[in-house]
């Protein structure tokens, strides 16, 4: 994986910080750096420490669920694209991933430092408030799309 620095203007394209103000945005670059990965390489397992939250910039992810205790085998639940973000588990304790994130295609990420977004949530409340909202709708909306997948495969059985 090869990091870049990453600029407050790359952020603002994501819909998770809408509405945050230039410091929030600064605060969030200096936290960040750009990643990229080779079809195939994995971003994180199931099980990992989440140690950072991931922004996808071109490119898609699959999420994947381990269906054995050595994670030997593998299913894939969902594939998110460029806008999605990936990692929520580095915000919520017990800090680490529900799922795994190997990349279908190549892909450049925007990796967000887990320990310095905490504390940028931490210091300034207001973003703390705005992004867990936001990571809650995240995981709402794939929660339900998970539901659905879930309803359809027992409707074929």
């Amino acid at each position: 994986m090869e990091a870049l620095m990453v600029s407050p203007e790359l952020l603002r394209r994501f819909s998770l910080f809408a509405g945050l103000d230039a410091g929030a945005f600064k605060s969030l670059a200096m936290a960040g750096e750009e990643i990229t990965l080779k079809a195939g390489d994995w971003l994180f397992r199931e099980g990992d420490e989440a140690d950072a939250l991931y922004l996808i910039l071109s490119g898609s992810l699959d999420l994947t669920i381990n269906l054995d205790k050595e994670g030997s085998r593998q299913a894939d639940l969902c594939t998110l694209v460029e806008g999605d973000a990936v990692g929520w588990s580095a915000l919520v304790e017990p800090h680490t991933y529900k799922l795994g994130a190997v990349a279908a295609s190549d892909a450049r990420l925007i990796r967000l430092d887990a320990d310095q977004l905490r504390d940028l949530m931490v210091s300034r409340p207001e973003v703390g408030y705005m992004l867990m909202h936001r990571i809650a709708q995240v995981i709402g909306n794939r929660l339900n799309n998970l539901r659905i997948r879930f309803v359809s495969l027992i409707e074929t059985a």
